[in-house]
C-alpha cells in the first residue's frame, strides 16, 4: 500500500514540477518588410528575417530594391543582436551588421560588394506584430555613372547610403 501512495504520489508531482506554458515564450525567428528613402538612391523597400541562435544573438538576410527605374538591389547577410522583449516591456532594441551585395540590373557589369551597419528597435503592438524602427549605413557599391541608350537614363551608384527605415516586424 505505501509503494502505491509513493508511486501515485510521483505520478501527480511530477507533470506539477513542468511548466504546460513559458510565460515569455522566446520566439525562434522574426520575420520583417519596411520602406525607406535612401538619400543618394530614392526610394527603397525590402524585408528580410532574423533567425536567433542563442539569447538573442542569431543571423539574418535581408533583400532591397531601391531607386528606380534602374534601381540597386542589395542583398545582405547580417549578425544581429537583440535585447529580447517580455510580455511587460514591450520595446526591444537591436543592433545588426554584415556582407552586402550590390547588383544594378540592365547593367552589364558584375556585382560588388560592402558592408552595412544598423540600430534600432521594434515596439511591439500585439503578440506577433511590431512597428520596426532602424537607421542604417551601407557602405560599398560601385563609383560609376552609366548613360542608358536608348533611354537617355543616367545612373550613379552609390557608396555611402545612409537610411532611415519603418515597417513592419513579425513573428
Amino acid at each position: 500500500m505505501k509503494k502505491l501512495i509513493a508511486r501515485t504520489a510521483l505520478l501527480l508531482l511530477v507533470p506539477m514540477s513542468a511548466s504546460a506554458q513559458d510565460v515569455d515564450h522566446q520566439y525562434h525567428g522574426e520575420g520583417y518588410l519596411f520602406v525607406a528613402d535612401e538619400a543618394t538612391v530614392g526610394p527603397a523597400g525590402g524585408g528580410g528575417g532574423e533567425v536567433f541562435l542563442y539569447k538573442g544573438l542569431g543571423v539574418g538576410g535581408e533583400f532591397v530594391k531601391a531607386g528606380s527605374p534602374f534601381g540597386e538591389i542589395m542583398v545582405s547577410a547580417n549578425a544581429y543582436f537583440c535585447v529580447p522583449s517580455t510580455k511587460k516591456n514591450k520595446f526591444e532594441p537591436f543592433v545588426t551588421g554584415g556582407y552586402t551585395l550590390f547588383y544594378v540590373p540592365g547593367v552589364g557589369l558584375p556585382h560588388a560588394d560592402g558592408w552595412n551597419i544598423g540600430a534600432g528597435a521594434n515596439i511591439w503592438l500585439t503578440k506577433h506584430a511590431a512597428l520596426r524602427l532602424e537607421g542604417r549605413a551601407t557602405h560599398g557599391g560601385r563609383d560609376i555613372s552609366i548613360d542608358y541608350e536608348p533611354w537617355g537614363n543616367s545612373y550613379t551608384a552609390p557608396q555611402n547610403v545612409f537610411s532611415f527605415r519603418i515597417g513592419v516586424t513579425f513573428r
